[in-house]
């Protein structure tokens, strides 16, 4: 059996003032590197090395990417990690957003639905574990594209807090949950 570790991005500034970010980006706080080398102290303590990293192409994934496998590593950068596109609504305020689940809801304001959504993270996380020699992979990405993984392999859960990780397995096309 692989291990995926799946990582929500460290805390940005946009999480702090409860702003909307979709595919908008906004930088890491101070708090948010905090919790990323925070994450890269346990994995090391627990003799985790990944034999390939992926992220999403958003600043703060990359970031956080970067602070948990040091510099000069390499990571590729996948766009089918991003967050959830949610059109027009992206820059605003969290506070004015229906509760989830949202469905459909980002389609009328440019962005995708959220089976939309699921299917494109499921498929690349699909796409990088069914590469050869992808035995201990590093997965960074975003709160709600974690949450519907997580619901796809498990059929429910929450949103993971900033800087979250979670361990599923991967073995012949199927993932588990294995630790959160």
């Amino acid at each position: 059996m692989a291990d995926l570790f799946l990582v929500r991005h460290g805390q940005t500034e946009f999480n702090v003032k409860n702003i909307l970010q979709g595919w908008h980006d906004s930088p890491l706080t101070a708090r948010g590197r905090e919790q990323a080398l925070a994450t890269r102290a346990a994995f090391e303590d627990r003799g985790v090395t990944f034999d390939h990293v992926y992220s999403s192409p958003l600043g703060r994934a990359r970031r956080t990417a970067e602070l948990i496998v040091g510099e000069g590593r390499s990571i590729e950068l996948v766009d089918d990690l991003r967050e959830w596109h949610l059109g027009s609504l992206e820059g605003t305020s969290n506070r004015e957003m229906p509760p989830q689940p949202w469905g459909d809801y980002p389609v009328a304001f440019g962005g995708e639905s959220e089976a939309q959504f699921r299917a494109r993270m499921v498929a690349a996380l699909s796409r990088i574990m069914a590469r050869p020699q992808h035995n201990c992979v590093l997965a960074v990405s975003h709160g709600s594209a974690c949450q519907e993984f997580l619901e796809y392999v498990t059929g429910g859960g929450e949103q993971p807090d900033n800087g979250a990780v979670l361990h599923f397995g991967y073995c012949d096309g199927a993932f588990s949950l294995l630790d959160w």
